[in-house]
């Protein structure tokens, strides 16, 4: 179960528990009510808790952190959830405090959590490095260095030295800052704290500097990390790779991927589509291509933001033909972004049939079209002058519900096309249906009208059945 629990198949643990041969035992309860917790049931969670106090079994700490842990909203739980331990005569123990002090720091509740931990430091239990962590992060993230430096000693003299977390967690703080300069002090004396930093640490502090525009910096922390026996992350060369092509140095990222193997980087699928995309950006679309058939050669294995950036590549350099060849390929399994990156080509290029046809192979290859999709079809109606067909569409789209961005763009187009017909007919038509026309449609409805000039004196007597409507409306 714990496995099971662990690897967060939730479903698995539930059918183990109900299939136990022997009467559960508080651990297996405690398990239980950690997964239930975990999947985000916390009724279920409570119900098997009341299921352990029912079953005579005696309910363990872990148990009742297991219990806390189902409910991240309700502060007063925690209260309820002490007095039954205090009923059930067990002590709460770290991970209990530890929990609670957590949750108060992520609402934010800085001086209730200083309290908790004050009173482990005075009665106990004995705090550990995670007791003061959360407490940390928060200083951290609202930039109080001075406090948390003072927290680190307060750690350090009640035998509770920082753990590599505790030290992470600070300096992720330092370098959102810029203080690169305490970043390396810390660094530089982990031996002698007694603690020793990870890849992790590392990225962190390479991430930092990559951000304030310390490139070559960020750079020289891989031999650091290698003198200190750490290898090079996939994390490690995402932050660096993308560094380099948000610098616009492209002929030194491109040098990087061919040189992968020999520096022992392990480069992957992100890397070329980082810099696809910067390539992309710049309109330079044949070394965009280049790219993804050296992905395919090397056998890394593109995947669909791969192939998405080689469309979109392809419809800004206005092979729209080519673009459409490429996601016609079944052996691809594309997404919406990629059909949308396509017809985004067509309907830039005004160009509706291939717009239409694209739609309805995306809906043929069972990808259903979202409102960035619809919009890009109702532009493309609305451009050809379609209004009709447009307006059709969008009362057909209401079977799936309002969406009133598409009802405001259709009207945007209609007024502007001084459709005001078509405006009085889409209206009435969605009342009919059963909708409701709110504020959302109807402010940027009066809005247009007015941008357009409708709202002068010698023109208004053309929009007055639509006010009468919207009137009507609001009286009701």
């Amino acid at each position: 179960m714990s496995a099971y629990s662990r690897a967060g198949h939730h479903g698995e643990v539930l059918r183990l528990f109900r299939s136990l041969p022997f009467a559960p035992t508080s651990s297996l309860f405690t398990t239980l009510i950690s997964s239930l917790s975990a999947s985000g049931r916390p009724l279920a969670a409570r119900a098997a808790f009341a299921s352990l106090l029912k079953s005579g079994a005696p309910p363990t700490a872990s148990a009742f952190t297991a219990l806390l842990k189902s409910s991240h909203d309700a502060l007063d739980f925690v209260d309820s959830v002490f007095r039954a331990m205090d009923a059930a005569g067990c002590s709460p123990d770290a991970p209990v405090y530890n929990w609670i002090i957590s949750m108060l720091c992520d609402f934010r509740l800085l001086q209730e959590a200083l309290g908790f931990l004050d009173h482990m430091l005075e009665n106990g239990p004995r705090p550990t490095a995670r007791s003061f962590t959360a407490v940390l992060r928060v200083y951290c993230e609202q930039e109080r260095f001075h406090e948390a430096e003072r927290l680190v000693d307060t750690m350090i003299q009640n035998g509770c030295p920082p753990d590599v977390v505790s030290y992470s967690v600070l300096i992720e703080g330092l370098c959102r800052v810029g203080e690169f300069s305490k970043v390396e002090m810390i660094l530089g004396e982990s031996e002698l704290n007694g603690w020793k930093p990870t890849a992790v640490t590392y990225n962190i502090y390479m991430s930092g500097l990559c951000r304030m525009g310390f490139l070559d910096e960020a750079f020289q922390q891989v031999d650091v990390m290698r003198s200190r026996g750490l290898s090079v992350t996939t994390e490690t060369v995402h932050i660096l790779f993308d560094c380099l092509c948000r610098n616009a140095m492209f002929s030194e990222a491109v040098c990087l991927l061919e040189h992968s193997k020999e520096l022992g980087w392990n480069v992957d699928a992100f890397c070329y589509n980082t810099l696809m995309s910067r390539l992309c950006d710049i309109d330079d679309f044949a070394r965009v291509l280049k790219l993804l058939v050296d992905l395919l050669k090397k056998g890394i294995g593109p995947d669909k933001f791969s192939f998405t950036i080689a469309i979109r590549s392809l419809c800004r350099a206005g092979k729209l033909w080519l673009a459409k060849c490429m996601i016609d390929n079944k052996g691809i399994k594309y997404d919406v972004v990629a059909f949308n990156t396509l017809i985004h080509g067509f309907c830039m290029a005004g160009d509706l049939d291939r717009v239409q046809q694209t739609r309805t192979d995306m809906i043929n290859r069972d990808i259903i079209p979202n409102n960035f999709t619809n919009a890009m079809l109702i532009d493309s109606l609305c451009k050809d002058l379609k209004f009709v067909e447009a307006k059709r569409f969008v009362l057909d789209s209401l079977v799936n519900g309002l969406v009133p961005d598409h009802i405001i763009r259709l009207n945007n187009w209609l007024v502007k096309a001084n459709k005001i017909t078509l405006v009085l007919k889409l209206l009435y038509e969605i009342r009919c249906k059963g909708f409701v026309l709110d504020t959302c449609i109807i402010n940027p409805l009066v809005r247009v009208f007015c941008w357009e000039g409708y709202c002068r004196h010698d023109k208004f007597y053309q929009i007055s059945p639509i006010l009468d409507i919207i009137t009507t409306y609001v009286k009701r």
